[in-house]
Parts: structure tokens; sequence; C-alpha cells
């Protein structure tokens, strides 16, 4: 009688869990056709993201999808939750980090992106995610010390 049980059980939860895998490509395969439209269909693309997230909403990948569309439409502040949830869910996804990152950078917010950028390059050391984030780092601490130096030449005037 336990082995029948037990049996059922396993089907059961066998049963579960390729539905869930399913659900996770479905998440993710939406989440790629709406960064691939983001370009020419913005409104689109934010509820294909969002789309991605009722299909799967433990997906991480997904969730930092949905904030990557909300920082190219510069929706910075509300990207970060986004960024918050994909990184609690997986803390080393690039995608993740990375995008996250980026909309940190766009809110002045350096050592936040620094620290996401020392992540990346412990987690996947030869991924353009670190390489492409170390340029964006850099050209971002170039415009501060430019502007640092503007400010103080009027100020010297």
């Amino acid at each position: 009688m336990n082995i029948i049980k037990l049996s059922l059980f396993l089907c059961f939860f066998t049963f579960i869990l390729s539905g869930q895998t399913s659900l996770n490509k479905i998440s993710i395969d939406i989440s790629n056709n709406a960064l691939l439209i983001y370009e020419t269909d913005k409104d689109e693309a934010i509820l294909l993201s969002r789309q991605a997230l009722v299909a799967d909403p433990s997906n991480a990948y997904a969730w930092a999808v949905a904030g990557n569309i909300l920082r190219k439409n510069q929706e910075f502040k509300k990207a970060e939750n986004f960024f918050k949830k994909s990184l609690e869910f997986n803390p080393l996804l690039k995608e993740g980090l990375y995008w996250s990152a980026e909309n940190n950078i766009s809110l002045d917010q350096l050592d936040e992106a620094n620290q996401k950028l020392k992540i990346l390059i412990n987690s996947c050391s030869g991924c353009n995610e670190s390489v492409m984030l170390k340029l964006s780092l850099d050209k971002k601490k170039e415009q501060t010390n430019s502007n640092n130096i503007s400010t103080k030449d009027k100020l010297d005037e």
C-alpha cells in the first residue's frame, strides 16, 4: 500500500516539475521576444515582459528582462525593483547583474554598480557582461571627472 502511495506521489511530483519546466521555458521565450521587439514596439515589449512574469513569477531572467525594458525606457526607479526581485531569485544571473548595474550607473549609484561588477567578474570572469560593465563604469567616471574639472574651472574664474 505504501509503495503505491509513494509511486503516485512521485508521479504527481514529476508531473508538477515537468509543468514548471515548460512554464519556465515559455517565460524565457516570451522575455526574449520582448527584448527583440523593444526597439520597434516599446508598449508591446512591456506587455510581453509582464506576460513572461505571469507565466513564471519565479523566473529571475524574466524579472531582469522586465527591468531592462523599463531601464531602456528611462524608468530607472521602477526598473530597480524588478532587478532586485531578479537577483533575489538568482544572485549570479549575469543579465540581472549587468542590467541592474547599468541602471545603477544611470541613477549615479556607482558603488552598487562596482559591487555588481565584482560579482560578475568572480562568477563569469570572461563574459561580455563584465567587460561591457567595466567600460560603462570607466566612461561614467570619466564624465564625472570631466564635470568636476569643468565646475572647478568655472569656480576659479
